[in-house]
């Protein structure tokens, strides 16, 4: 058996996500996975963890890892870290004990060789863990956003970020587009009211967001309105009147403005009169 793992975070800590090719003569098998807040040696650690946790019986196999991080703690630093309480020298705990005890537990009933790899050098297997990894990194970072901005949230997760598509660069401030129409000159982080920054907005004329109204609203299940706090009078008050219906509700939820304009939303006239 001969396994390929990989692990990234970028920025660090942030979304991260980590990738394994197992491969068993002509049988082969991809898994991958992320978390929304990690570290890339967290990553680069469960990539070898999930790795040996798939396989099903005791086996001989060979991991090749570009992260020096996991080959030389399993190999070399672990029993001096164990001998030591999981500290290290200077009486430091050692970061990360609880996957390093699992990637222990994991190799025990195999018998494992670790070899190290360069990263992106050209091995078939090391970059499709890469390419694993950019995926459970971004499904991550999707996650995160639903869980923040609501279930319509991950189809937007370019906007929310700020990531601009490579084949659709933002125009430069003052330059025209393509119809030959000036773009309004603005600024790097100044939002259009469909909470893109403006410029990278699809819409070539589009606004900045109105007086009064920002960004990112609240809205509750059930509601007609967005709000400025989740303490706006409006946004108690119908969450009041749902109890008091039999309604399900939850907290206030931070939703990004296009989003909640797309479902029909208007502003709340006592906390966004201006709108």
């Amino acid at each position: 058996m001969v396994i390929h793992t990989d692990g990234g975070c970028s920025p660090n800590p942030g979304a991260g996500g980590w990738g394994a090719v197992l491969r068993y003569g002509s049988h082969v098998r991809e898994i991958y996975g992320g978390e929304a807040d990690t570290t890339n040696n967290r990553m680069e650690l469960m990539a070898a963890i999930c790795a040996l946790e798939c396989l099903k019986r005791p086996s001989r196999v060979r991991i090749h890892t570009d992260s020096q991080y996991v080959r030389l703690g399993i190999t070399q630093r672990l029993a001096n870290w164990k001998h030591n309480g999981w500290r290290i020298s200077t009486t430091n705990p050692v970061k990360n004990i609880d996957l390093w005890k699992r990637l222990e537990a994991a190799t025990a009933t195999h018998e494992v060789t670790w070899e190290w790899v360069k990263g992106h050098s050209g091995v078939p297997d090391n970059e499709r863990a890469d390419e694993l990894a950019a995926q459970g990194r971004e499904d991550a970072q999707a996650e995160a956003l639903v869980n923040t901005f609501g279930p319509h949230a991950a189809r937007y997760r370019d906007d929310i970020l700020g990531v601009q598509s490579e084949s659709d660069p933002p125009r430069p401030a003052g330059t025209a587009d393509a119809a030959g129409e000036p773009a309004r000159p603005h600024t790097a982080d100044e939002r259009c009211v469909h909470d893109l920054i403006v410029g990278q907005c699809v819409e070539t004329q589009c606004a900045p967001v109105p007086k009064g109204l920002v960004a990112r609203v609240y809205i509750t299940a059930g509601g007609r309105s967005m709000h400025r706090t989740a303490d706006c009078p409006g946004l108690l008050d119908g969450h009041r009147h749902a109890t008091w219906r039999g309604h399900d509700i939850h907290d206030p939820e931070l939703t990004p403005l296009r989003i909640a304009q797309s479902k029909g939303y208007a502003p709340c006239e006592r906390c966004l009169p201006n709108a």
